[in-house]
């Protein structure tokens, strides 16, 4: 089985949260997310964080 590195778009706040779960686990969706959006592309998933 081959492994897909999923990225995974996150803006500040979201980021402050995974630093303080020691890099572990993403947190839990925030109230506006209405779904986990796994990119294939970390250019792509930079482009989405930025806006």
């Amino acid at each position: 089985m081959k492994t897909q590195t999923l990225y995974r778009p996150v803006g500040e706040k979201e980021m402050l949260l995974i630093i303080e779960r020691g890099y572990t686990a993403f947190p839990l969706r925030l109230e506006w997310q209405p779904i986990f959006y796994p990119v294939l592309n970390e250019h792509y998933a930079a482009e989405i964080a930025k806006k």
